[in-house]
């Protein structure tokens, strides 16, 4: 077996084993993602209305509050951007570092805006608006997005595999 199959495979065993460790520890970095997302939110809605932050999780505009949990932080999203990566044969861990941090930044600066905007609907009380608004940010958008985002990078960055595919195909050949 050549250097390059030893490598391959190597690295097919760490992504794999990395993902299902991302996977199981979610709650972990989910946390640190949503208290860092939670700062960066009030700091930016602190810009147009006067927010409190209460119980470490609650931001209180007006008098309507906000319960910022990891869905609020698009803690999924993230994964889903991470996962992508790791599934996908081909990629440096260099290359993969810096595709997850732009991704990272793309999804962040989206859920900023997004922030900003149901907020400004719920101190209106426009909670119809709102819970539309929030339900199809949340439900249906927030998976579109990423997956623009990848295929964003992968033309941006130049990826030639496809996440899973390649490695399959990779083991097929190996194999038979």
């Amino acid at each position: 077996m050549s250097p390059i199959a030893m490598k391959r495979e190597f690295s097919l065993i760490l992504r794999l084993v990395f993902s299902i460790f991302l996977i199981i520890f979610a709650s972990s970095y989910s946390w640190i993602i949503t208290k860092f997302s939670l700062i960066l939110s009030y700091l930016q809605l602190k810009l147009f209305f006067n927010p409190v932050i209460l119980n470490d999780n609650l931001i209180i505009l007006g008098s309507r509050s906000i319960e910022y949990v990891s869905s609020c932080a698009a803690v999924g999203a993230y994964m889903f951007l991470a996962i992508l990566i790791l599934l996908t044969g081909g990629i440096s861990f260099r290359k993969g570092m810096n595709l997850f941090f732009v991704g990272s930044l793309l999804i962040l600066l989206a859920n900023l805006i997004r922030i900003d905007v149901l907020a400004y609907l719920l101190v209106n009380e426009n909670i119809n608006l709102f819970i539309g608004l929030h339900l199809f940010t949340w439900k249906i958008l927030s998976g579109t997005y990423v997956a623009v985002i990848w295929i964003y990078l992968v033309k941006n960055y130049k990826i030639k595999e496809i996440p899973i595919v390649g490695d399959y195909n990779y083991l097929k050949k190996l194999l038979f």
